[in-house]
């Protein structure tokens, strides 16, 4: 991840905006340079009304933005809750109205550890919140198939998904480097078929406090931001963020909540979400070997340090918390 001057990077989002007609308030711009995919700056416009300008940040950035279009084209009318409704949006520049409610939570920067608001129950989160997002993860993962290829969204079963995690695992293997411990943990979940007999459904993939919206005067979810590691996959990646912000109890209340909104919760779905929640330390090494970010490399060998748990016991998420990275390409 390279770095950038501010002043530039929002004088380019200001730039871009004006170009399409955007009349906004430079003095009421503020940068959020925090992102992996996006670089984000919050804008009033003329007359009052807050925008989002987000201008991608790597390559990989530009690809997803057609995705992510197409996926909140199927997800809108089928959720209980708001997506951002993007007005101008092309490789270069998406921007649209922010939406109402405040995030969640957010990531500790330097110890990559979720931090739950007041807003959504301080360090527990209340009924509302859990109910509302089973709400929401229930519906997303009822939106059909052919729907959601229909709009645009590319299809991938389970196999590619094993196959990408697979490279992922084989390249962090010597690049991190991860201990041959957990090489061998990762190893045996992905040779293991019991894992992978799953339907694929189209899942948000990040589903992390930050991008989860709250209120105004109630813990309950109103809104989902950041699309943009969407993808169909396995449905307990829409669980592995929950788990690593709020632990065991908050994935058991949000399984129990999902089921209860008509949320199918298949036999092993609890063990692939601990699963997958560990396995995102070999993503955060590589990532911070891949875009220079020694820092992050270095949080992740320290929480791999630690020995894999053993066969059916679940990680804790305090020795091995999530950060907010994206799937990798």
């Amino acid at each position: 991840m390279t770095a950038a001057d501010p002043r530039e990077v929002l004088a380019a989002a200001l730039e871009s905006a004006a170009s399409r007609g955007l009349s906004l308030r430079p003095g009421t711009a503020v940068l959020n340079d925090a992102g992996w995919d996006f670089r984000v700056v919050e804008v009033e416009d003329t007359e009052g009304a807050d925008w989002i300008l987000r201008l991608p940040r790597r390559s990989r950035s530009t690809d997803r933005i057609a995705v992510e279009a197409a996926v909140l084209t199927a997800v809108r009318p089928a959720l209980p809750v708001a997506v951002p409704r993007w007005e101008h949006a092309d490789r270069a520049f998406i921007a649209y109205r922010r939406l109402g409610g405040a995030p969640a939570g957010f990531e500790d920067p330097a110890a990559l550890r979720y931090e739950w608001h007041p807003a959504a129950g301080g360090g527990r989160p209340g009924a509302g919140y859990v109910t509302s997002l089973a709400a929401t993860l229930a519906a997303l993962h009822r939106v059909p198939v052919k729907e959601a290829v229909d709009a645009g969204v590319p299809p991938r079963e389970p196999g590619l998904a094993r196959e990408d995690l697979a490279r992922t695992l084989t390249e962090a293997r010597t690049a991190v480097p991860l201990p041959e411990r957990w090489y061998a943990h990762w190893r045996s979940w992905l040779d293991d078929d019991r894992h992978w007999a799953h339907r694929a459904r189209l899942t948000h993939g990040d589903m992390h406090p930050g991008h989860t919206l709250v209120g105004p005067g109630s813990d309950a979810v109103t809104g989902v931001l950041d699309w943009t590691n969407a993808a169909f996959d396995d449905p307990a990646a829409d669980f592995v963020d929950p788990y690593l912000a709020g632990g065991r109890p908050l994935l058991d209340r949000l399984l129990s909540a999902y089921r209860r909104s008509g949320g199918t919760v298949q036999s092993g779905l609890r063990e692939r979400v601990l699963l997958r929640a560990s396995f995102r330390w070999a993503h955060v090494g590589l990532l911070g070997v891949r875009t220079g970010r020694p820092a992050f490399t270095a949080v992740a060998r320290e929480r791999l340090a630690a020995p894999p748990p053993e066969s059916g016991t679940p990680p804790d998420p305090a020795i091995h918390p999530a950060p907010d990275t994206p799937a990798l390409p």
